[in-house]
């Protein structure tokens, strides 16, 4: 059983009072048939081309069962004044389940209110009364006050400030009856005595809040979770990376979905293309046609900044799992970044150098205009907070000097003598040390060199830089960046000495967990998991879990800031407090082989 079956049997109750004399038409029968088997575009292309009240419903619960919830609602819309009892609860029903999925909660506790008066209590009447005090529970005080301001029922206002008692401080739901008490005549007199009475004792009230103040999503809650991604040709090497992704998420929502009997998680797609225009588009339809919870993508920066325009606009938040931009969160409070930043690198490599290596008096040396001038500023400001002193600060237009680095590279050169052996204990293989130098070789006053090379030029500057030190005879720790770990550096020109890289992203392959997901997606789509399914998989994941922490949408913009450190099968995730992750990860390159010197 799959996760639109699952949908279908936790959201959609079947029409149970059909029998066999109303399937007078074979092709409703078959329908029904592919309805109930979850295909539910098949089942549209017959429904839709029947004339008859039942085979209109089952469009707009079809609909519905694929996340359309405006083409449902109008197809619900259209059902004749008329018709049956029967039919009209359940599209009744159903309505208040498009209405609920919309934020239209006043309408979806007017359309329940109405069929839980009905007797006698059938099956679907009894799922119309759980379903109304789930919402109850569920409302955040704001959509409370939507939900307020939209009914006009006594009955409804009141059972909406009853169910905040608990869920609110004791001054706020104080001013909340008398808000209910100014709308209500005096025949409601005895509900407004008997709320007053909650609130008579305000240590008991509190005592009450600790334990009723959790929001709780209804039964069978559907969290619909928008993937903006690219669609490209086959075989081409972006269409690996948006693949992997959503497949990634596809696999997060249904280990969600194994978690949770009572609410589940669908990957809405939505093709955001290479340009704004059809990146708009798509968040649009999102926001609009499936009003999701979230969105996860995109991967361009010119589509990620139109999302995020409209991510505020919609008050959606946007999970990029990619994007990696210094200015793409500025002053928006509902973008998120997955991928750490480059000025993220620098800040964790400032981190660990001063207070792991205890390093004290550091140069920087980075190519201006380069994505490795942002974290050489980071670094820099870092360092500095931290106490360490910036001996040298070198960014430079090296392009233009030919990327003869020699003017530069001296200022790394030692420049004091020792005269005695140090004293230090044998060294080991993980011992993050530099080894001890002879009385005869010169010492440098610096501790090391943070060298974030980046783009095309990365692995020519790492070379050289090697190069100059071991001419040079210095044995300086090196820090850099994530291309450090991709550049294969000869080992006579390690000398035992210290490199360190910052990395965003670290399959372990002895990890048992990865094992079992690569397993997972072999039997799911039939193939390898590339580095981009883990990547996907983490940044989906890591939502969920925040979510299904929540419950309530309407909380997850905050709770993804404070949220625990999340350790995911090839990357961390903890924001602390920002809208960029900042679990950077360092590791050192040594003979051996390059090994984590930090998780």
């Amino acid at each position: 059983m799959n996760n639109r079956l699952l949908h279908a049997l936790l959201l959609l109750p079947l029409l149970c009072f059909l029998r066999t004399d109303l399937l007078q038409a074979q092709t409703f029968e078959e329908g029904l048939q592919l309805y109930e088997n979850e295909q539910y575009e098949e089942a549209l292309a017959i429904f839709r081309e029947l004339p008859t009240p039942e085979a209109t419903l089952f469009t707009g619960k079809s609909y519905y069962s694929m996340g359309e919830y405006l083409r449902a609602k109008s197809h619900l819309d259209r059902l004749p004044g008329n018709t049956s009892a029967q039919i009209a609860n359940e599209s009744r029903f159903t309505s208040a389940l498009i209405a609920f999925q919309l934020d239209q909660f006043g309408p979806a506790l007017q359309a329940l209110y109405s069929l839980r008066e009905i007797r006698p209590r059938t099956p679907l009447i009894n799922q119309s009364i759980t379903l109304y005090n789930g919402i109850l529970d569920y409302l955040t005080l704001a959509q409370r006050r939507r939900a307020f301001q939209f009914v006009g029922a006594p009955e409804i206002r009141t059972d909406l400030i009853r169910s905040a008692f608990g869920k609110v401080d004791y001054r706020t739901a104080r001013l909340l009856l008398h808000e209910l008490e100014t709308t209500l005549g005096p025949e409601y007199a005895g509900e407004i005595n008997g709320l007053k009475e909650m609130l008579q004792d305000s240590l008991s009230y509190t005592y009450r809040k600790s334990y009723e103040n959790r929001l709780r999503a209804p039964r069978g809650i559907v969290y619909d979770i928008g993937a903006a991604l690219p669609k490209f040709d086959p075989g081409s090497a972006e269409m690996s990376v948006s693949r992997g992704l959503f497949q990634g998420y596809l696999l997060a929502a249904e280990d969600f979905n194994q978690r949770n009997a009572d609410k589940k998680a669908f990957i809405r797609y939505q093709n955001t293309g290479a340009n704004m225009d059809s990146a708009a588009y798509a968040m649009n339809h999102l926001a609009w046609s499936n009003n999701v919870d979230a969105v996860l993508g995109p991967l361009f920066s010119e589509p990620a900044m139109r999302i995020a325009d409209l991510a505020e606009r919609y008050q959606i938040p946007v999970l990029a799992p990619l994007a990696n931009s210094d200015s793409l969160n500025i002053d928006n409070p509902f973008v998120f970044q997955a991928n750490p930043t480059f000025g993220s690198h620098g800040k964790k490599m400032a981190e660990y150098a001063v207070t792991q290596l205890g390093m004290d008096t550091l140069a920087v040396f980075a190519e201006k205009n380069s994505l490795g001038e942002i974290s050489a500023y980071a670094f820099r400001n870092e360092a500095e907070r931290l106490g360490a002193h910036i001996k040298h600060f070198m960014i430079e237009d090296l392009e233009s000097e030919g990327y003869d680095i020699s003017t530069f590279s001296r200022r790394l050169a030692p420049d004091t003598i020792t005269t005695q052996q140090p004293e230090v204990p044998p060294i080991t293989v993980d011992d993050n040390r530099d080894r001890a130098i002879p009385d005869t070789l010169l010492r440098n006053s610096l501790d090391g060199v943070y060298a974030p090379f980046t783009g095309q030029a990365a692995s020519t500057l790492i070379d050289l830089l090697m190069i100059d030190l071991q001419v040079m005879d210095s044995r300086l720790t090196v820090l850099g960046s994530q291309e450090w770990g991709a550049t294969t550096i000869p080992e006579e020109r390690l000398k035992g000495r210290p490199i360190y890289f910052s990395e965003s992203f670290y399959i372990d392959s002895k990890s048992e967990r990865v094992e079992q997901f690569r397993d997972s997606y072999q039997q799911r789509f039939g193939t390898e998991p590339n580095r981009y399914a883990m990547i996907g998989y983490d940044s989906a994941d890591y939502l969920l879990r925040v979510l299904e922490t929540v419950e309530n949408p309407d909380l997850l913009k905050d709770a993804i800031k404070t949220y625990p450190r999340y350790e995911g099968l090839i990357s961390n995730i903890r924001f602390d407090g920002t809208h960029v992750n900042q679990e950077v990860k360092v590791f050192r390159i040594s003979p051996q082989g390059i090994r984590p010197a930090m998780q």
